[in-house]
């Protein structure tokens, strides 16, 4: 995806349509099995305040928010946050809240040593070394970054990305994270793991998110041409996609702690 403000907003209200849910179980699984391995890289949540920057519906923030003390999440996306809020009064969490903002337009002094752990997974907000900078300086403890490490698989997406001259890859993070860190003098604690998932759409809706993903990509679908793929792929009136990723989950402590926790 061509990372502007336009593309970036385009695609994840899209996304929010059918986002994962933080309570449906196999999303919850796996998102346990993530915090576990983060306790063992040193990253301790019981208690503490978190800010999870991109947070989209809560995946994480909202999981995390029944063992924390408070927790903050920070989206761009104004139809992910409305997910974020509902999921978060039916599963009576009151310790939760989130900002519409991009993590790059949030006053530094607003989050500035406010959060005992600063997360940050599968975002492109966290690009920068400003970025993670502005992420350290919010976090008394440690600093968490969970990442697209080089592997992403989807034979149908594969199919339409080259088919409009595209190619269908993992996009930039663990990589350009770490060496962002090197440049920083950080010594981060990293885990490579795998991951999968698998989604089913009718083809009309399918059709709509890959015309999304086209134009963020700055191409233009070819209707007739997918709309014929799905059809001879569609199975009960549903199209089934597997994606495979390789993922990188990175801890590391921020050099300068500040001497107090200032109220949220």
């Amino acid at each position: 995806m061509k990372n502007t403000p336009a593309n970036e907003k385009l695609y994840w209200n899209n996304r929010a349509r059918n986002y994962p849910l933080p309570f449906d179980p196999a999303i919850l699984g796996k998102t346990r099995r993530i915090l576990r391995l983060l306790r063992r890289l040193g990253t301790e949540f019981s208690g503490r305040d978190i800010l999870d920057i991109g947070c989209g519906t809560g995946v994480y923030a909202l999981p995390l928010a029944r063992k924390a003390g408070r927790v903050l999440g920070v989206d761009s996306s104004a139809p992910m946050l409305k997910v974020f809020r509902a999921q978060a009064r039916a599963a009576g969490i009151k310790n939760a809240r989130c900002l519409a903002a991009a993590w790059a337009e949030v006053p530094p002094e607003k989050v500035r040593g406010r959060f005992d752990i600063a997360l940050a997974s599968m975002t492109a907000a966290v690009r920068t070394k400003k970025d993670l900078l502005k992420m350290e300086a919010a976090a008394r403890e440690r600093c968490v970054y969970i990442g697209w490490a080089g592997v992403r698989e989807n034979a149908l997406l594969e199919a339409v990305y080259a088919h409009h001259g595209l190619e269908y890859k993992a996009p930039e993070g663990a990589e350009r994270a770490l060496k962002a860190l090197k440049a920083l003098g950080r010594t981060p604690r990293v885990k490579f793991i795998r991951d999968s998932w698998t989604k089913s759409a009718a083809p009309a809706e399918t059709l709509r998110d890959l015309e999304v993903s086209m134009r963020v990509n700055g191409a233009r679908l070819d209707r007739e041409w997918v709309r014929t793929l799905l059809e001879g792929k569609a199975r009960g009136g549903q199209v089934r996609q597997r994606t495979r990723v390789r993922k990188a989950l990175i801890t590391w402590e921020p050099p300068f702690k500040p001497k107090r926790r200032p109220a949220l």
